[in-house]
């Protein structure tokens, strides 16, 4: 099995690990706060579609920096 960087150790952290993680915490967020707001009946306005992009977004970024 070939590994991209063969100079990296173990130990050190992978480029876009913490973009990843902050993308899927947000779209975790927007889709909880969705699923509040469809069950109060109300509409998908304001920060969830800024929350859902921005984390598509991050997640996106992360996973072009770690090469994946």
């Amino acid at each position: 099995m070939h590994t991209i960087h063969p100079e990296r150790q173990s130990g050190e952290p992978r480029k876009g690990t913490k973009s990843k993680l902050l993308g899927v915490v947000l779209l975790i967020l927007a889709t909880l706060d969705a699923m509040l707001l469809w069950r109060a009946g109300l509409a998908l306005n304001g920060i969830v579609p800024v929350l859902f992009a921005g984390g598509l977004i991050l997640l996106v970024v992360g996973a072009v920096r770690q090469g994946a």
